[in-house]
Protein backbone atom coordinates (compact mmCIF):
# COMPACT_ATOMS: atom_id res chain seq x y z
CA UNK A 1 0.00 0.00 0.00
CA UNK A 2 1.46 3.36 -1.10
CA UNK A 3 0.57 6.29 1.15
CA UNK A 4 1.62 9.89 0.63
CA UNK A 5 2.04 11.93 3.81
CA UNK A 6 2.86 15.63 3.63
CA UNK A 7 1.62 16.93 6.96
CA UNK A 8 3.33 16.58 10.36
CA UNK A 9 -0.15 16.31 11.90
CA UNK A 10 -1.32 13.46 9.67
CA UNK A 11 -3.32 10.94 11.79
CA UNK A 12 -1.24 7.99 10.54
CA UNK A 13 1.95 9.82 11.45
CA UNK A 14 0.63 10.77 14.88
CA UNK A 15 -0.30 7.14 15.56
CA UNK A 16 3.18 6.02 14.53
CA UNK A 17 4.77 8.51 16.90
CA UNK A 18 2.46 7.41 19.72
CA UNK A 19 3.63 3.80 19.32
CA UNK A 20 7.28 4.67 18.81
CA UNK A 21 8.53 3.02 22.02
CA UNK A 22 7.06 -0.30 20.89
CA UNK A 23 8.66 -0.25 17.43
CA UNK A 24 12.12 -0.55 15.88
CA UNK A 25 13.29 2.29 13.62
CA UNK A 26 16.10 1.46 11.17
CA UNK A 27 17.35 4.72 9.69
CA UNK A 28 19.56 5.49 6.70
CA UNK A 29 19.85 4.04 3.22
CA UNK A 30 22.59 1.48 3.92
CA UNK A 31 20.87 0.05 7.00
CA UNK A 32 17.45 0.02 5.36
CA UNK A 33 18.80 -1.80 2.29
CA UNK A 34 20.53 -4.33 4.58
CA UNK A 35 17.17 -4.97 6.23
CA UNK A 36 15.39 -5.33 2.90
CA UNK A 37 18.03 -7.73 1.56
CA UNK A 38 17.26 -10.08 4.47
CA UNK A 39 13.68 -10.30 3.22
CA UNK A 40 12.62 -9.06 6.64
CA UNK A 41 8.97 -8.18 7.08
CA UNK A 42 8.72 -4.37 7.21
CA UNK A 43 5.63 -2.72 8.61
CA UNK A 44 6.37 0.73 7.20
CA UNK A 45 8.96 1.96 4.75
CA UNK A 46 9.30 5.75 4.69
CA UNK A 47 11.01 7.29 1.66
CA UNK A 48 11.55 10.90 0.68
CA UNK A 49 9.53 11.90 -2.35
CA UNK A 50 12.62 12.55 -4.51
CA UNK A 51 13.96 9.03 -3.72
CA UNK A 52 10.72 7.22 -4.43
CA UNK A 53 11.91 5.60 -7.66
CA UNK A 54 15.07 4.28 -5.95
CA UNK A 55 12.92 2.03 -3.77
CA UNK A 56 10.28 1.06 -6.31
CA UNK A 57 11.37 -2.60 -6.20
CA UNK A 58 10.88 -2.70 -2.43
CA UNK A 59 7.26 -1.53 -2.36
CA UNK A 60 5.93 -5.09 -1.99
CA UNK A 61 8.20 -5.80 1.00
CA UNK A 62 6.42 -3.25 3.17
CA UNK A 63 2.90 -3.42 4.48
CA UNK A 64 2.80 0.34 4.02
CA UNK A 65 5.09 2.34 1.72
CA UNK A 66 5.06 5.96 2.84
CA UNK A 67 6.18 8.71 0.50
CA UNK A 68 6.98 11.70 2.69
CA UNK A 69 8.50 15.16 2.53
CA UNK A 70 11.53 16.38 4.46
CA UNK A 71 9.41 17.87 7.28
CA UNK A 72 7.67 14.57 7.98
CA UNK A 73 10.93 12.60 7.83
CA UNK A 74 12.51 15.06 10.27
CA UNK A 75 9.64 14.51 12.71
CA UNK A 76 10.04 10.72 12.61
CA UNK A 77 13.83 10.52 12.52
CA UNK A 78 16.04 10.65 15.58
CA UNK A 79 19.06 11.80 13.56
CA UNK A 80 20.32 15.35 13.33
CA UNK A 81 20.29 15.09 9.56
CA UNK A 82 17.13 13.17 8.60
CA UNK A 83 17.81 10.21 6.27
CA UNK A 84 16.33 9.62 2.84
CA UNK A 85 14.59 6.48 4.08
CA UNK A 86 13.52 4.73 7.26
CA UNK A 87 12.13 1.26 7.95
CA UNK A 88 9.79 0.54 10.84
CA UNK A 89 9.66 -3.01 12.19
CA UNK A 90 7.82 -4.64 15.06
CA UNK A 91 7.59 -8.01 16.77
CA UNK A 92 11.32 -8.77 16.59
CA UNK A 93 11.54 -10.41 20.02
CA UNK A 94 11.77 -14.21 19.88
CA UNK A 95 11.41 -16.68 22.73
CA UNK A 96 14.65 -18.30 23.87
CA UNK A 97 14.60 -22.00 23.03
CA UNK A 98 16.19 -23.90 25.92
CA UNK A 99 15.99 -27.13 23.92
CA UNK A 100 17.89 -25.83 20.90
CA UNK A 101 20.09 -22.96 22.08
CA UNK A 102 23.39 -23.69 23.82
CA UNK A 103 24.80 -20.34 24.96
CA UNK A 104 22.66 -17.33 25.86
CA UNK A 105 24.28 -13.98 26.64
CA UNK A 106 22.38 -12.18 29.40
CA UNK A 107 22.65 -8.40 29.80
CA UNK A 108 21.07 -7.20 33.03
CA UNK A 109 20.06 -3.58 33.62
CA UNK A 110 22.44 -2.17 31.00
CA UNK A 111 22.04 1.62 30.85
CA UNK A 112 24.14 2.63 27.83
CA UNK A 113 22.60 1.89 24.40
CA UNK A 114 26.10 1.70 22.88
CA UNK A 115 27.13 -1.03 25.32
CA UNK A 116 24.03 -3.05 24.57
CA UNK A 117 24.41 -2.55 20.83
CA UNK A 118 28.09 -3.55 20.84
CA UNK A 119 27.23 -6.74 22.73
CA UNK A 120 24.56 -7.61 20.15
CA UNK A 121 26.97 -7.08 17.26
CA UNK A 122 29.60 -9.28 18.89
CA UNK A 123 26.98 -11.93 19.64
CA UNK A 124 26.18 -12.04 15.93
CA UNK A 125 29.85 -12.05 14.96
CA UNK A 126 30.86 -14.84 17.35
CA UNK A 127 27.91 -17.19 16.94
CA UNK A 128 26.11 -16.75 20.24
CA UNK A 129 22.74 -18.50 20.04
CA UNK A 130 20.58 -15.84 21.70
CA UNK A 131 20.63 -12.74 23.88
CA UNK A 132 18.46 -12.01 26.91
CA UNK A 133 17.91 -8.46 28.13
CA UNK A 134 16.67 -8.16 31.71
CA UNK A 135 15.93 -5.53 34.31
CA UNK A 136 15.24 -1.83 33.95
CA UNK A 137 17.95 -1.00 31.45
CA UNK A 138 17.89 0.04 27.82
CA UNK A 139 14.94 -1.28 25.84
CA UNK A 140 15.81 -3.09 22.58
CA UNK A 141 13.60 -0.60 20.73
CA UNK A 142 15.73 2.33 21.91
CA UNK A 143 16.73 4.27 18.74
CA UNK A 144 20.36 4.71 19.80
CA UNK A 145 20.61 0.99 20.52
CA UNK A 146 19.12 0.11 17.13
CA UNK A 147 21.66 2.37 15.39
CA UNK A 148 24.50 0.59 17.23
CA UNK A 149 23.23 -2.99 16.94
CA UNK A 150 22.10 -2.52 13.32
CA UNK A 151 21.14 -5.79 11.61
CA UNK A 152 22.58 -7.87 14.47
CA UNK A 153 19.19 -7.16 16.02
CA UNK A 154 17.71 -9.29 13.24
CA UNK A 155 20.41 -11.96 13.20
CA UNK A 156 20.44 -12.90 16.91
CA UNK A 157 17.26 -14.08 18.66
CA UNK A 158 16.56 -12.03 21.77
CA UNK A 159 14.03 -11.94 24.56
CA UNK A 160 13.27 -9.36 27.24
CA UNK A 161 12.75 -10.35 30.90
CA UNK A 162 11.49 -8.01 33.61
CA UNK A 163 13.59 -9.74 36.24
CA UNK A 164 16.90 -11.59 35.90
CA UNK A 165 15.80 -14.30 38.32
CA UNK A 166 12.87 -15.20 36.08
CA UNK A 167 15.33 -16.16 33.37
CA UNK A 168 17.72 -17.95 35.73
CA UNK A 169 14.86 -19.96 37.24
CA UNK A 170 13.65 -20.99 33.78
CA UNK A 171 17.17 -22.01 32.76
CA UNK A 172 17.85 -23.98 35.93
CA UNK A 173 14.56 -25.82 35.48
CA UNK A 174 16.04 -27.09 32.20
CA UNK A 175 19.30 -28.00 33.98
CA UNK A 176 21.30 -25.24 32.34
CA UNK A 177 24.49 -23.93 33.89
CA UNK A 178 24.69 -20.29 35.01
CA UNK A 179 27.94 -18.34 34.77
CA UNK A 180 28.10 -14.81 36.11
CA UNK A 181 30.79 -12.19 35.56
CA UNK A 182 32.61 -10.05 38.11
CA UNK A 183 35.32 -7.40 37.98
CA UNK A 184 36.62 -8.61 41.35
CA UNK A 185 38.12 -12.04 42.19
CA UNK A 186 35.72 -14.25 44.16
CA UNK A 187 35.97 -17.62 45.89
CA UNK A 188 34.02 -19.25 43.08
CA UNK A 189 35.91 -17.56 40.21
CA UNK A 190 36.32 -19.65 37.04
CA UNK A 191 38.01 -19.15 33.68
CA UNK A 192 36.38 -18.94 30.27
CA UNK A 193 37.75 -22.42 29.53
CA UNK A 194 35.56 -23.79 32.32
CA UNK A 195 32.32 -22.52 30.77
CA UNK A 196 30.10 -25.52 30.01
CA UNK A 197 27.09 -25.29 27.66
CA UNK A 198 24.18 -25.18 27.79
CA UNK A 199 24.53 -22.05 29.85
CA UNK A 200 23.65 -18.49 30.60
CA UNK A 201 26.53 -16.01 30.50
CA UNK A 202 25.40 -13.09 32.66
CA UNK A 203 26.80 -9.54 32.73
CA UNK A 204 25.49 -6.79 34.98
CA UNK A 205 24.93 -3.08 35.13
CA UNK A 206 27.81 -0.73 34.25
CA UNK A 207 28.02 0.85 37.69
CA UNK A 208 27.01 -1.77 40.22
CA UNK A 209 27.51 -5.04 38.36
CA UNK A 210 25.53 -8.05 39.59
CA UNK A 211 23.95 -8.50 42.99
CA UNK A 212 26.36 -9.83 45.63
CA UNK A 213 23.87 -12.45 46.82
CA UNK A 214 23.61 -13.76 43.27
CA UNK A 215 27.39 -13.85 42.92
CA UNK A 216 27.57 -16.18 45.92
CA UNK A 217 25.24 -18.71 44.27
CA UNK A 218 26.91 -19.31 40.91
CA UNK A 219 30.46 -19.43 39.51
CA UNK A 220 31.76 -16.12 38.21
CA UNK A 221 34.14 -15.39 35.34
CA UNK A 222 36.73 -12.66 35.81
CA UNK A 223 38.89 -11.51 32.93
CA UNK A 224 42.56 -11.18 33.84
CA UNK A 225 43.52 -7.51 33.70
CA UNK A 226 45.99 -4.95 34.96
CA UNK A 227 45.67 -3.96 38.61
CA UNK A 228 45.64 -0.34 37.46
CA UNK A 229 42.06 -0.78 36.26
CA UNK A 230 39.05 -1.48 38.46
CA UNK A 231 36.99 -2.98 35.66
CA UNK A 232 36.41 -3.14 31.93
CA UNK A 233 33.53 -1.57 30.05
CA UNK A 234 30.63 -4.05 30.06
CA UNK A 235 30.30 -4.00 26.26
CA UNK A 236 34.03 -4.68 25.88
CA UNK A 237 33.89 -7.45 28.49
CA UNK A 238 30.98 -9.13 26.75
CA UNK A 239 32.80 -9.05 23.41
CA UNK A 240 36.01 -10.50 24.89
CA UNK A 241 34.12 -13.34 26.56
CA UNK A 242 32.20 -14.18 23.40
CA UNK A 243 35.36 -14.08 21.30
CA UNK A 244 37.12 -16.46 23.72
CA UNK A 245 34.20 -18.88 23.60
CA UNK A 246 34.17 -18.69 19.80
CA UNK A 247 37.91 -19.28 19.64
CA UNK A 248 37.60 -22.30 21.89
CA UNK A 249 34.85 -23.79 19.71
CA UNK A 250 36.90 -23.22 16.57
CA UNK A 251 39.98 -24.91 18.03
Amino acid sequence: MIIEIRSRTNPRLMELMRRRSQLYFFEGEKLVRDVLQRRQSVQKLLVLDECRSDFAQSIDQAEEFWVVNAAVMAKVSGLRSPPVCLAVLEGLERTIDFDRHRIVLVLDAIQDPANLGSAFRCAAAFGIDAVAVSGSGVAPSNPKFVRTAQTALLDVPFQRFDHLMDLITAARRREWHVFLTSSQPLKNTVTVDEVTPPCLLVLGNEGRGLDRKLLSQFPAIRLAQSERLDSLNVGVSACILMYELHRRRQS
